[in-house]
């Protein structure tokens, strides 16, 4: 590839860096919601058995096996993967930006030899 080529394909990759990292603000607020209600639902199922006098050593799975709390737990879980793969996503994208960012400069160094 022509440095031109690399420049032009490292400015696409700065773009889709840009839009990651758009992207990844979401995803931690989309995340840090879903623990929010997660860990509310599962505090008032625990008090609402503990009410009713459900003994402590089974409160904790009778809480998370509830159908609403399970699927908090499931949209919660969801949501940190999501935030993680754009993290990683970023990471490659990063690491692609550097390989083409040494590429141009090999290219620049070479050019300067002849």
């Amino acid at each position: 590839m022509d440095i031109q080529a690399l420049e032009k394909e490292l400015i696409e990759k700065n773009k889709w860096l840009f839009l990651k990292l758009t992207e990844q603000k979401d995803l931690i607020m989309k995340s840090a919601q879903s623990e929010h209600d997660y860990r509310v639902a599962l505090a008032q199922k625990m008090t609402i058995l503990r009410t009713d006098g459900i003994p402590a050593t089974i409160m904790p799975d009778l809480s998370r096996g509830d159908k609403a709390i399970a699927k908090l737990k499931l949209e919660r879980d969801i949501n940190k993967g999501m935030a993680e793969a754009c993290r990683q996503a970023i990471s490659a994208i990063q690491a692609a930006m550097s390989g083409l960012q040494s590429l141009i400069s090999a290219q620049k160094a070479e050019m300067r030899l002849l």
